[in-house]
């Protein structure tokens, strides 16, 4: 009693989230930057990276990687990535986005333990509890692990938004707004959502103002200025992974709403929401208010994802709400004490457990997947940075995704698919490309036949094989 009585006074408000944020932040920056040591990252950390080196350059920032005269903003008006170019003309541009990923994720703690402290009035031991939830969720980890979007970056700002909000602290709460809107622009449409719940609060002023700044942020800039600079063959309006504007997936769902709805309730995205949920012992489904402000942008995603769809983008927004609501489901559950809300320990250790257990099978940080050993390089990686070390920086080269990051400073960078042999006729030949970096590790296996006609292709395009290590699985094409 002594104890938590101290704890209550104030150490634990200092130390916990302190030391909670500290461990997230290393974890995930020591596993993000061993897993660029190992040649396990792949496009879309790769293709960010590009693009910051190009802003580093003072070019435009159309990276290769995301398709052909695709703009930075195109991809969802991420103005954030202008600050960190200036960060990358001292800073390597991949290890400068996976740790500034990490800090973000890190940082969600502070804004989420004061949430619970200063609002829901938890006991610090309900405070801890979630706040572990949220440190050991297995989206936490997949999001800071898996690659980079700058999604994850406006987590901890849609979680302060909701603090300073909720203690009318409107100057901090209106810089938290601007810098989710910053990272991506549709994001707009789920700050906008909020401001019902601020409404509901009796909060009208601020609840107005920010559905007016979020949906006026996001329409505009998603279904006017976005068509504007985007080019042909670039990424249109609302673009993304199924190619789709923004306006053609509305009307579509207007004019067949079963086919929409049975899109957006597969088997795929219900197993995702139920992830999300899971670890947080589906508290989140008792504070329904705090949650479905996600609920448009959510299925917004969901519907216009696919297979290849990251997770980060269909996740990131909707575990911050969650994480959201879960505190205030917290409150809901307890007794009011003087000034405290008690809650039973058989709770919290169920949510704890639930969290640990889910972490352990299924974050890609488990200890089953020895993370440890991320950073190791095999002869195959090795041999990858002979090659890559042998192509000048202003040659044209498609190369195979684990090739990419040790790549992505130059101006003319493709990825070779996964799911598929190389071909030579569908990889830009023969007017463009210099060279070409297979890694059969990251392509189906393929028979020596098989091996022997891409060879014979290759030559008859005008490449020659200038490293060839078969035994680890690496060869170079060039051409003059």
């Amino acid at each position: 009693m002594r104890f938590q009585a101290r704890l209550e006074a104030g150490p634990g408000d200092r130390w916990i989230p302190s030391l909670l944020a500290l461990a997230l932040t290393v974890g995930l920056m020591w596993m993000g930057l061993s897993r660029i040591d190992g040649l396990e990252t792949g496009v879309d950390l790769a293709g960010y990276s590009q693009a910051l080196w190009l802003l580093t350059q003072g070019n435009v920032p159309r990276a290769s990687l995301f398709g052909t005269d695709v703009h930075l903003l195109e991809l969802r008006w991420s103005f954030v990535m202008y600050p960190l170019g200036l960060v990358a003309t001292v800073v390597d541009p991949a290890r400068l986005l996976v740790v500034v990923q990490s800090l973000a994720l890190g940082a969600v703690v502070f804004p989420l333990w004061s949430l619970g402290r200063r609002i829901a009035k938890l006991r610090v031991g309900a405070a801890t509890a979630i706040s572990t939830a949220y440190v050991l969720h297995p989206a936490t980890h997949r999001i800071g692990v898996e690659e980079f979007h700058p999604i994850a970056l406006a987590i901890p700002a849609i979680i302060g938004a909701v603090y300073f909000g909720a203690s009318k602290r409107w100057v901090w709460y209106w810089v938290c707004i601007v810098a989710a809107l910053l990272c991506r622009a549709d994001l707009g449409l789920a700050l906008g959502m909020w401001g019902f719940v601020l409404l509901g609060d009796g909060e009208r002023r601020a609840g107005l103002w920010t559905m007016g700044v979020g949906f006026i942020w996001s329409l505009a800039l998603l279904l006017v200025a976005q068509p504007i600079i985007a080019q042909p063959g670039g990424a249109g309006a609302w673009t993304g992974y199924d190619g789709r504007p923004l306006g053609d997936v509305v009307l579509g769902s207007l004019r067949d709403p079963v086919a929409s709805l049975d899109s957006l309730f597969t088997q795929d995205n219900l197993l995702l929401v139920v992830s999300l949920l899971t670890p947080l012992i589906f508290l989140p489904l008792l504070a329904l208010r705090h949650l479905l402000p996600a609920a448009p942008l959510t299925g917004l995603l969901l519907f216009t994802g696919s297979d290849q769809t990251p997770f980060a983008e269909k996740s990131a927004m909707l575990l911050a709400f969650m994480m959201v609501a879960a505190v205030f489901a917290l409150n809901r559950l307890g007794n009011m004490g003087v000034d405290r809300v008690f809650l039973d320990v058989r709770l919290l250790t169920t949510l704890v457990a639930a969290a640990s257990l889910l972490f352990v099978s299924s974050s890609p940080s488990s200890p089953y997947n020895t993370p440890w050993n991320w950073s190791e390089r095999d002869a195959t990686d090795e041999s990858i940075i002979k090659a890559v070390a042998m192509v000048d920086r202003d040659t044209p080269i498609r190369a195979s995704p684990s090739a990419l990051v040790e790549l992505s400073n130059r101006p003319w960078l493709y990825a070779l698919a996964r799911d598929s042999p190389p071909q030579p006729v569908n990889m830009g030949f023969p007017s463009f490309t210099r060279a070409v970096l297979v890694v059969d590790r990251d392509i189906p296996e393929r028979t020596e036949d098989e091996r022997e006609t891409f060879d014979s292709l290759m030559i008859f395009y005008g490449f020659v094989l200038t490293y060839d290590d078969r035994d680890n699985g690496v060869a170079l094409y060039e051409r003059g």
